[in-house]
């Protein structure tokens, strides 16, 4: 059973709940994915180990049991918030998502695995603006370069609050990059992770960053944004 992937490398239990949780997602996933492109990973065990493993490895970084809300942006099939809800399952999650055929299947992924999470139909920067101050943890993994994304996430955090950002080999080109955000807004890079996924599956570099005080006047509008980054 590839639940125990996760068992592993977490060094945990998971109920029978939780595993069933995962087999129904992994089910859902390629079962929409047949008419709505949301990943090409399609083999059970990949999976497993390349989209929910992934995923939950982040909580490596930081104790989610005194974590209560995240935000995930632009989370397309629900990578890497969803697995984090069924493995911690007191968790408050919103996932923003810009694309509608994503949207769709997360809601229908809700009915499906039985549990609640908030979805937004909206644009990063623009549920930003509106959502100051708001979450202990923000997180995207795949939604741009490290200065652009810290420009969306970082207001959104509460002070002391916590950016997960999942990030491949070219991490430390991203991070060279970041460092005028990181400054800007009054934030510091306080753990890497880095890792090679089981099975020879990829590279991974998981960076921990903390707000350490609120900054006014971001995230900017995106043209300003994409035109002269942070």
């Amino acid at each position: 059973m590839n639940s125990h992937l996760i068992e592993k490398a977490l060094k945990i239990k998971l109920n029978q709940d939780q595993i069933e949780k995962f087999q129904k997602y992994y089910k859902h996933l390629v079962d929409f994915n047949t008419h709505t492109n949301l990943t090409r990973i399609t083999d059970e065990k990949e999976v497993y180990i390349k989209h929910f493993l992934d995923s939950v490895l982040i909580s490596n970084l930081v104790d989610f049991n005194e974590i209560n809300t995240i935000c995930d942006m632009g989370a397309g099939a629900g990578f890497p918030s969803v697995p984090l809800l069924i493995v911690f399952p007191h968790l408050k999650v919103t996932i923003v998502e810009s694309q509608i055929k994503r949207v769709k299947f997360l809601n229908e992924l809700q009915e499906i695995l039985g549990i609640t999470f908030e979805v937004v139909h909206e644009r990063a920067e623009v549920y930003a603006k509106n959502n100051l101050n708001k979450f202990d943890c923000v997180t995207a993994r795949a939604l741009g370069e490290l200065n652009l994304i810290l420009e969306y996430g970082i207001p959104m955090l509460k002070v002391n609050g916590y950016f997960i950002a999942p990030k491949g080999s070219k991490y430390q080109e991203e991070i060279a990059h970041a460092q005028n955000a990181l400054k800007v807004l009054q934030s510091e890079i306080v753990k890497i992770s880095t890792f090679d996924l089981i099975e020879e599956s990829g590279f991974r570099a998981n960076i921990l960053i903390k707000k350490r005080a609120h900054v006014s006047g971001y995230p900017r509008e995106y043209a300003r944004i994409v035109k002269k980054p942070l």
